[in-house]
């Protein structure tokens, strides 16, 4: 018999207001193509690092090679910066959402350049769910990076804005904690 899901998310009342704590989903195909892209971009940068005094030319400045080199070992410095922050994400990243009275905050602890967002939460509008699945095609029809957009199962409506969170969180599981939020007052009949 199989045992019932108890959810990914951790959430709990505290003395300022609701807390939701929520792991990274661990994509195993993308963590491993990541890791091994890794592993490739660190040897080439070891190896290639030896070879940087080669690119002047008789009259000691920078030959055409040279520039083209270095601009591409800048793009190529940047996308393993990108996979890093990614693969951070991925093994231990956690969103933690924090509701009380006035306001909703949702920060990404362990990802790198995501900055801490608040919202009024009189403005919050339209509390629901919508379960998005996760899609990855390298070669079909549709390929909008879903590896890296933001598919959070829980949303609302701020002015013009869809604002979403919970990223990879099953339909019941946001059910159940938008129905405590809104038993426990935090969420009211003008948040739905």
């Amino acid at each position: 018999m199989e045992r019932p899901y108890s959810g990914i998310a951790t959430h709990y009342e505290t003395p300022t207001g609701y807390s939701i704590i929520v792991p990274a989903k661990k994509h195993l195909p993308i963590i491993i193509i990541f890791s091994l892209w890794l592993v490739g971009w660190i040897l080439s940068i070891v190896s290639f690092g030896p070879t940087l005094g080669d690119f002047y030319d008789n009259t000691g400045g920078l030959s055409f090679e040279g520039i083209f080199i270095i601009v591409w070992l800048i793009f190529w410095i940047a996308g393993g910066l990108f996979v890093m922050k990614t693969l951070m994400w991925y093994l231990i990243g956690k969103e933690i959402i924090t509701i009380d009275r006035e306001q909703i905050t949702i920060a990404r602890q362990n990802d790198i350049l995501f900055r801490q967002k608040i919202y009024d939460l009189q403005e919050a509008k339209r509390f629901h769910i919508e379960e998005e699945h996760f899609e990855f095609n390298f070669w079909g029809r549709r390929n909008d990076l879903g590896v890296f957009r933001n598919r959070g199962t829980i949303r609302f409506e701020y002015g013009f804005k869809t604002i979403k969170f919970a990223n990879d969180m099953d339909q019941a599981e946001a059910n159940h904690i938008l129905e405590t939020l809104r038993s426990s007052g935090y969420l009211t009949a003008t948040n739905f």
